[in-house]
């Protein structure tokens, strides 16, 4: 069976729980379960082999408020670009597929 990457949505508590090993009532364990299992349902699947997802909306946060620097009025070449993406302009958020490094 393959390994599926899926980005999920649950409640900061039921995770906080999970991670801190906190002991559920019955009741909670349900309501978490249920939780879980609508996250997974409603999970979002990653594309096999994709790269490095990275926050593009930060990325271009950091280019516009560079901008108005002095340094930064001259046009932007797409090397300027891909440097800017590998940098703490853009922070990796999930890391690429292993699959596809090896490519």
């Amino acid at each position: 069976m393959a390994d599926k990457e899926l980005v999920i949505k649950i409640p900061e508590e039921i995770r906080l729980a999970l991670i801190n090993n906190i002991q559920l009532s019955l009741d909670q364990q349900s309501v978490c379960d249920s939780y879980i299992k609508q996250a997974i349902i409603n999970g979002i699947p990653l594309p096999k082999d994709h790269g490095n997802l990275k926050d593009v909306d930060k990325f271009l946060k950091s280019v516009e408020k560079d901008r108005i620097h002095e340094c930064y009025l001259h046009d932007w070449t797409a090397d300027d670009v891909l440097q800017r993406l590998d940098s703490w302009y853009a922070p990796t958020i999930i890391e690429a597929d292993k699959e596809s490094e090896e490519v």
